[in-house]
């Protein structure tokens, strides 16, 4: 299960991560925050399928 984040950098630039180890750096807070959403439930989705086969 990944539980991902968000966080404003000093440059103006937001990083979405996750602690899995990934992380990917966009422009505004609103993308990194949906990119942070996407990434979580991808993940959920990966893993719901992942149990249902085995």
């Amino acid at each position: 299960m990944c539980y991902a984040d968000t966080a404003a950098n000093s440059n103006g630039t937001a990083t979405a991560f996750c602690y899995c180890g990934w992380q990917e750096i966009h422009p505004t807070l609103d993308a990194a925050d949906s990119a942070a959403e996407t990434h979580q439930r991808n993940a959920d989705a990966a893993e719901a399928e992942f149990a249902a086969t085995h």
